[in-house]
């Protein structure tokens, strides 16, 4: 009967494969390796690699196994059979595949001695750090070079404006409205002097006590802005609250401009000073010594 598997015997003939035997059936039963793969649903390469014998080309032997397996049967043959003798074939092969005569040649144990390998070349994090410092440097300094930026310059100016912004918070804390551009250094020695204290009403000086001759307290009952001139010296303006009192001294002249009438109360060396009064709309100004001779 046809459908009876027929025995497969690798003594038929001892110069064929496994897989050799399976191609020969295969074209004896006029069948091509795609209609065998679309039966079998084994890839077209792997039924060629199992005919050829190329062992490399194929899976693992487990694989191996069950593939030639449903191959051989597939034809008719004893599936199992067959892949037992291909596996065995594999075996071989592999296992002879190098020469067994052959012996390795014998390296002398001095030639893998440490002394003889070359050692990587360390850096410490002290040497590694320095480079890294040094190289931003430079890139710092090539950024500057090219964008023509002068660090210390913006520094300064900065450190000026950081000055500048000091000097105003102050002076708004003391009631200055107005802060002077100091152009020397005596100039605004003298407007600090002349400022009040906000934080009490201790009366303000200006420092002169030795060679002063007239000696002017000024005891605030409004809020006033004044003009002060003491003697040859460049005119300031103040901003004082009620209850603030201030206190000059002056060689030879002193001169106040007040912005209100009836601003404070005076006192000359101890003695009471009428307040000047305001006449054809100008502002009440006192005049040290001048204003004397009408008292």
């Amino acid at each position: 009967m046809q459908d009876k598997k027929k025995k497969y015997s690798p003594g038929q003939d001892e110069q064929a494969t496994p897989g050799s035997n399976l191609r020969r059936v295969r074209r004896d039963k006029g069948l091509s390796v795609a209609e065998v793969a679309e039966a079998t649903r084994i890839s077209i390469k792997n039924i060629r690699a199992i005919e050829a014998a190329a062992f490399e080309e194929l899976p693992a032997d487990t694989f191996v196994r069950g593939l030639v397996t449903i191959y051989g049967n597939y034809l008719g043959l004893d599936g199992g059979k067959i892949a037992a003798d291909f596996l065995q074939a594999r075996k071989k092969l592999s296992s002879g595949g190098r020469p067994q005569n052959l012996t390795l040649k014998k390296v002398p144990p001095s030639t893998f001695a440490p002394k003889k390998l070359a050692e990587p070349a360390q850096l410490s994090s002290a040497t590694l750090a320095l480079l890294i410092f040094l190289l931003i440097l430079v890139s710092f300094s090539g950024f500057c070079m090219y964008t023509s930026w002068n660090p210390l310059a913006f520094l300064t100016r900065q450190t000026d404006n950081v000055q500048a912004s000091i000097q105003k918070i102050f002076a708004g804390l003391v009631g200055d409205s107005e802060v002077p551009v100091p152009q020397e250094p005596q100039k605004q020695e003298r407007a600090e002097s002349l400022a009040p204290s906000a934080a009490s009403n201790a009366p303000v000086s200006s420092g002169q006590e030795e060679q002063a001759i007239y000696r002017l307290n000024v005891h605030f009952l409004k809020n006033s802005a004044v003009t002060i001139l003491t003697d040859d010296k460049e005119p300031v303006r103040r901003e004082f609250k009620s209850g603030q009192v201030l206190q000059l001294q002056a060689g030879k002249q002193l001169k106040l401009i007040f912005s209100v009438p009836g601003a404070a109360t005076l006192t000359l060396n101890g003695r009471p000073l009428s307040f000047p009064d305001a006449s054809d709309g100008a502002l009440p100004t006192l005049l040290i010594p001048d204003d004397l001779l009408d008292q």
